[in-house]
C-alpha cells in the first residue's frame, strides 16, 4: 500500500504526458490534413508555372516576401504580450505563436486557441491572458487587413466605395484609443458567454501590434505583386491592387472559420481583384500560385522557428517570473515591467 501511494503522482504525471502526446499528435495530423486540402490538385498547375520562362526569380521573390511577412506577424503578436507576466524569451514566444499559427489549417479557430492556451500555460500565462491575446491578435489582424483593402478599393470600384473608409476609421480610432479594442474583446467574450479576459495588452503594446500587423500585410502582399507581374501585369498599376487586395482577401476569408485558412474563399476574392489586371484564366492561375507560395513559405518559417525553439527551449518554466500581485483591472495605467 505504501509503495502504491508513493507512485501515484508518477502515474498521474505519466497519464498527463500521454494525453499531451496524443493531443499533439492529433493536432499535427489535423494540420497535415489541412495542408493537403490546400494543395490538393494544384501542384501540377504550379509546376507548369515554375517552367515558364524567367519564372524562378519571380517565384523566389514571392516566397521571400511572404516569408518575411509571416516573420513580422510574430512581432505583432509578441507586442500584444506587453504588460503580461512572465516576460518570455523569443524562442518561447515563437513556439507558442507558430504552433497556434499552424492551427489555421484546421477548420475552426478552436484548435489554434487550444494550442496557444496549453503552451501559454506551460510558459506561465493564465488561460484568461492567452485567450485575450488570441482574440486581440485576431481583431488586430482582421481590422488592419480590411483597412489596407482601401489601397485596392478605388482601383476596383472606381472610387465609389465609401464603405471602405469604415475599417480605416476604426483603425485610426483604435490607434488613438487602444482601450476601445480591449473593451470590444471583453464585450465579444460576454456575448459568447465566456469569461472576459482579466488582463489585456497595454496601450503601447496594442499600437505596436497594429503597426507591425500593417507592415506584415504590406510585405506579404508583395508576393502577389511578383506573381502578377510574372503573368504580364503592369508593375506600377499592379502594386497597390495586389498589396491591398491580398490583405483584403485574406482578412475577409479568415472570417469563414469553417474553411482551413480561407480555402477557396481567398482565391475567389483574389481572382476578382486580379481580373482588373489580367485575363480571367491568368487571374485564376495567379490566385492558385499565391496559395501554393503562401503555404510553402508559411510552413517553412513556422517549421523552422519551431525547430529552433525546440533546440533552445529551457526545461520547464525556467526563469519565468511569478504573476504580479497588483490588480490587472486597468492595464493601460500600469508601467511596462520589461520588454516583450
Amino acid at each position: 500500500m505504501t509503495a502504491g501511494t508513493g507512485t501515484a503522482p508518477d502515474v498521474r504525471a505519466q497519464g498527463r504526458s500521454r494525453r499531451r502526446g496524443a493531443l499533439s499528435g492529433a493536432f499535427a495530423l489535423a494540420v497535415l490534413a489541412g495542408l493537403w486540402l490546400s494543395l490538393h490538385g494544384r501542384t501540377g498547375a504550379f509546376t507548369d508555372l515554375a517552367l515558364r520562362p524567367r519564372a524562378v526569380p519571380y517565384l523566389a521573390a514571392a516566397f521571400a516576401a511572404n516569408a518575411v511577412g509571416v516573420a513580422v506577424s510574430l512581432v505583432a503578436w509578441r507586442a500584444l504580450l506587453d504588460g503580461l507576466q512572465p516576460v518570455v524569451d523569443r524562442r518561447t514566444a515563437a513556439r507558442i505563436y507558430f504552433t497556434s499559427f499552424l492551427g489555421k489549417y484546421v477548420p475552426g479557430r478552436v484548435f489554434g486557441l487550444l494550442a496557444q492556451l496549453r503552451l501559454g500555460r506551460e510558459a506561465g500565462y493564465s488561460a484568461s491572458a492567452m485567450s485575450g491575446v488570441f482574440l486581440l491578435n485576431l481583431a488586430v489582424g482582421t481590422l488592419t487587413g480590411l483597412a489596407l483593402g482601401l489601397v485596392c478599393g478605388p482601383g476596383l470600384l472606381g472610387g465609389r466605395a465609401p464603405w471602405l473608409l469604415l475599417p480605416a476609421a476604426a483603425v485610426g480610432a483604435l490607434l488613438a484609443r487602444p482601450a476601445l479594442l480591449t473593451a470590444m474583446v471583453r464585450k465579444a467574450a460576454r456575448l459568447a458567454r465566456r469569461s472576459p479576459p482579466t488582463h489585456l495588452s497595454t496601450a503601447s503594446g496594442l499600437r505596436r501590434g497594429m503597426a507591425a500587423a500593417a507592415v506584415s500585410w504590406l510585405v506579404s502582399g508583395l508576393h502577389l505583386w511578383s506573381l502578377a507581374v510574372l503573368f504580364g501585369a503592369d508593375a506600377l498599376k499592379a502594386l497597390p491592387l495586389c498589396v491591398g487586395g491580398f490583405a483584403l482577401a485574406t482578412a475577409l476569408s479568415s472570417l469563414a472559420v469553417v474553411l482551413p485558412d480561407g480555402w477557396g474563399a481567398r482565391e475567389a476574392i483574389l481572382m476578382v481583384v486580379l481580373s482588373s489586371l489580367l485575363p480571367w484564366p491568368a487571374a485564376g492561375a495567379v490566385a492558385v500560385a499565391s496559395r501554393i507560395v503562401c503555404t510553402a513559405s508559411e510552413v517553412t518559417v513556422a517549421g523552422g522557428a519551431l525547430l529552433l525553439a525546440r533546440r533552445g527551449a529551457p526545461r520547464g518554466p525556467g526563469k519565468a517570473a511569478p504573476p504580479p500581485s497588483r490588480s490587472t483591472s486597468a492595464p493601460y495605467d500600469t508601467p511596462r515591467t520589461g520588454t516583450s
